[in-house]
């Protein structure tokens, strides 16, 4: 991955699209579903690559969305395995629908962003993507799934650590 990026502390901006949304149906812990995006890093590490998603999503009860996902990263024709885990928060003021409302052939999201709090990891086998090998990212961003937009800020761990201790300092 190449790129300088436009803000200091920003490692790579994403932008994409949910193609779409697959129930699976009521799990212990929610509503299960599939979430399908595609899209495209924007700026920074890895500007032009295009990105693929699955996410293994599940909605509990209290609306808090469990992100489980697999993406993978194309640029120039190598390929990277990226893991997202954490949450999506549900948009502020607004009453989470119960799983049966969602369930309903009527159910319509509310045109509102959901908050993304989330971290990724990297696997690639591609020798000049090697580095990424041993990066780790806080995902924080939003996503609307009445629109379908997704935008994602990674921002590196090891550079929000150094900040931290530069401020202590």
């Amino acid at each position: 991955m190449t790129g300088t990026t436009q803000r200091k502390d920003l490692y790579y901006l994403f932008r994409g699209r949910m193609e779409k949304m697959v129930p699976i149906g009521p799990v212990a812990e929610g509503l299960r579903m599939n979430g399908h995006f595609s899209g495209t890093v924007v700026e920074g590490e890895g500007k032009g690559g295009h990105i693929e998603l699955v996410d293994y999503f599940r909605i509990r009860p209290d609306g808090v969305g469990v992100v489980d996902a697999r993406e993978v990263l194309t640029l120039d024709g190598q390929t990277v395995s990226v893991d997202v885990h954490g949450y999506v928060l549900p948009p502020a003021g607004l009453p989470v629908p119960t799983i049966e409302e969602m369930l309903s052939p009527d159910f319509v999201w509310a045109d509102a962003p959901s908050t993304i709090e989330c971290f990724a990891t990297f696997r690639t086998a591609a020798p000049a993507l090697a580095h990424l090998n041993r990066v780790t990212v806080a995902h924080t961003g939003y996503v609307n799934f009445a629109t379908g937009e997704l935008v994602v800020e990674a921002h590196r761990i090891a550079d929000l650590a150094r900040r931290t201790r530069d401020v202590a300092a």
